[in-house]
């Protein structure tokens, strides 16, 4: 097993920062090219399962299918900021786990909303691990670690400040800005400060139908001081405040359904504040994460009248309160706090004649949901506390061969209506990689997995009764992959080959983003999800390419008799089988980047009672990045998303029978200048 990129700052990522404006490039460049670059504004996007660990993907965006939809195994759900979702094979966001600067981001808001707010624009990396295949992650479906951008990445060689303005327009149908500064405040502590807007109107969707409840502006504040302690110490401290507001439909998820009656002021936030700590010595690293994170989810009907108190039928103008036939709203919050503390170190050391790569950490957190109504608590406050310590050990048993056991030991504790159980289980791992040749790799891997139940979405109040009953989920995912990869082959430059087949089987599966509105909160049955993904990467001169694969299928191999699910049958965010396919192109004498990203999708069927159907789509996007050769601090974007103008929703948008569609063509034009 490779070690895992997601405490590692890759500097190679500033050096070839120049293509990150064409969207889907792939790139790979010298380091000691670094300090006669522009560094422009761009995100690292790394997957473990990718071919080359040093190559990087990198693009601009202003929603999360920009950043990671081309992925292999990724799909994002959610067409607006305020739904968007992160689904890796099939496996929603609660059963991830997630990180922003190492703050946990395990909220439970509300089933018709998303549980991430993220701005894509500020990141510097995204650590992909698709599929758990580590004890050090505890997430049933894998995790990814966000990492927002530093003042020192941003300054050019013998630069102590610089600030950064961008401002962009896009035809379907928003605006966005946002403004930079950063700088070297001493020789040891650098700053950045940034702040963005993007302001939109209701998009069309592909048959050119006005999408309601979309209208708002999104805001995201973030300042970040780091200190070089010494040779061996860095802190960084972070504030990150982000807010989603405005006229929106409260079933954001359902696209369409009843937005009339449906749209209100919401306002979606998230505060959070974190203190991270890097320590490196000769064997040793070792990352602390310290993190306070709230997320507040508040839905304003204080001015709102409705004919009805039960079905919700707005009225036009205030009426006098007469029992049922005038009700007045009111203001609710679904409030979650995650308060914690992770570390993870990694040694490298010979033993007995054997080199050890040991990476052990533990890690704790604590998360608190309720319900306000009108500013004072409605219900009863739910809290999860847990805890874990694990370690694993990769040892190199023959040259070429590595094997690593590995170990966790979780603990979580419940105090909600549904249960105020401790839950504790120790896990294994076990996995193996295998340096065939130079250009050839093999690996299997095999980890059990734990899960506890989730708090209820607190944005409503749980109706569930004491289950003495309830489990945690658990399980166990297998994995068998191949890599290939070699310089000068077959007449290209570079060129490699992977794949991944995967088997995940968790039992006394919990439907988490339901368990608000169930009378009883209760494990519905086991299942099984298999699939494979496969990628290929070439490149050629200025000319770069990847293809990948993708395929999952799930099924409840047993049901619980009151679940409401029938044996066979898919999980409720299958996504099925996708093709992406990348080409970049680079034209040095005039600074200009080119790119194509195509995303092709299988039909999926979800094979339910309701005989569910998810469409197939197909949908490309173009984009062109132009930085003049004599004015190299100017970038000018242009692009055109959804170029045919489909009518399509993410096979991770169909929640219930509801389909939420994504916006039809959107040219966009963006101009940014660094001084």
């Amino acid at each position: 097993m490779t070690s895992r990129s997601r405490y590692s700052l890759t500097p190679v990522a500033i050096a070839v920062a120049a293509l990150c404006c064409a969207m889907s490039a792939q790139a790979q460049t010298e380091q000691d090219a670094q300090d006669d670059k522009m560094v422009v504004w761009g995100t690292q996007v790394s997957n473990d399962n990718s071919l080359f660990s040093e190559d990087i993907a990198l693009k601009q965006a202003d929603h999360l299918s920009d950043l990671l939809r081309d992925q292999a195994g990724v799909d994002i759900g959610g067409s607006h900021s305020m739904n968007q979702g992160i689904n890796i094979r099939g496996v929603s966001e609660l059963d991830l786990e997630i990180t922003i600067d190492g703050v946990n981001q395990a909220n439970n808001v509300f089933h018709h909303a998303g549980n991430l707010l993220v701005n894509p624009d500020i990141l510097k990396t995204v650590d992909l691990q698709v599929g758990n295949n580590s004890v050090l992650t505890g997430g049933i479906g894998g995790g990814i670690a966000f990492e927002t951008k530093d003042g020192a990445d941003m300054l050019r060689a013998d630069e102590k400040f610089g600030a950064r303005v961008m401002a962009g327009v896009a035809s379907n149908d928003y605006y966005n800005y946002s403004t930079t500064a950063y700088g070297q405040l001493t020789d040891t502590v650098d700053v950045l400060a940034y702040f963005s807007t993007i302001d939109r109107n209701n998009p069309e969707d592909g048959d050119g139908v006005e999408r309601e409840g979309q209208e708002g502006e999104t805001k995201n504040y973030l300042v970040k001081f780091g200190w070089n302690a010494n040779a061996n110490n860095r802190l960084e401290l972070a504030y990150d405040y982000y807010e989603d507001a405005g006229d929106y439909t409260q079933k954001s998820n359902f696209g369409y359904y009843d937005h009339e009656n449906l749209i209100y002021p919401i306002e979606y936030t998230r505060d959070s504040v974190s203190l991270n700590h890097e320590l490196t010595l000769d064997n040793t690293n070792v990352h602390t994460s310290v993190y306070y994170n709230e997320m507040n989810y508040a839905t304003d009907k204080s001015s709102t009248y409705f004919g009805d108190a039960n079905f919700r039928q707005r009225l036009d103008e205030p009426c006098t309160p007469n029992g049922s036939d005038c009700f007045v709203g009111t203001l609710s919050e679904g409030n979650v706090v995650n308060i914690g503390i992770k570390t993870l170190a990694e040694t490298e050391l010979n033993l007995a004649d054997m080199w050890h790569t040991v990476r052990y950490g533990a890690e704790y957190n604590t998360q608190e949901s309720k319900l306000l109504v009108n500013g004072s608590t409605s219900g009863e406050e739910e809290t999860a506390d847990s805890w874990a310590v694990y370690a694993e050990d990769e040892v190199e048993v023959a040259t070429g061969w590595f094997v690593t056991p590995g170990i966790r030991y979780n603990s979580y504790k419940l105090d909600m209506a549904a249960s105020n159980d401790t839950f504790t289980d120790t896990t294994f791992g076990l996995s193996t990689k295998y340096e065939l040749t130079e250009a050839w790799t093999l690996r299997a891997a095999a980890t059990e997995l734990f899960k506890g139940p989730a708090l209820t979405g607190s944005f409503l109040t749980s109706g569930s009764a004491l289950n003495p009953d309830l489990k945690p989920e658990t399980g166990v995912n297998y994995e068998v992959g191949a890599a290939f990869q070699q310089e000068q082959f077959i007449g290209l430059d570079r060129f490699g080959f992977s794949t991944t087949v995967f088997q995940t089987n968790v039992d006394d599966y919990i439907d988490d983003a339901m368990s608000g509105k169930a009378s009883l909160y209760s494990n519905l049955g086991d299942y099984e999800n298999s699939g494979y993904e496969i990628v290929f990467n070439a490149s050629k001169g200025n000319l770069s390419s990847r293809l990948t694969y993708s395929a999952s299928d799930s099924e409840f191999t047993r049901v619980e008799a009151d679940s409401g699910l029938i044996k066979g049958e898919s999980l409720p965010d299958e996504v099925g089988d996708s093709i992406s396919f990348n080409l970049g192109y680079t034209v040095d004498s005039i600074g200009l980047n080119l790119s194509w990203t195509s995303l092709v999708t299988m039909d999926v069927e979800v094979d339910d009672a309701d005989g569910t159907e998810k469409d197939s789509y197909d949908v490309h996007n173009i984009s062109a990045a132009w930085t003049p050769t004599q004015l190299d601090r100017l970038t000018i974007t242009a692009g055109v998303e959804n170029l045919f103008d489909e009518q399509y929703a993410s096979h991770a948008s169909h929640d219930m029978g509801f389909t939420d569609y994504e916006p039809g063509r959107n040219v966009k034009v963006t101009v940014a200048y660094q001084f």
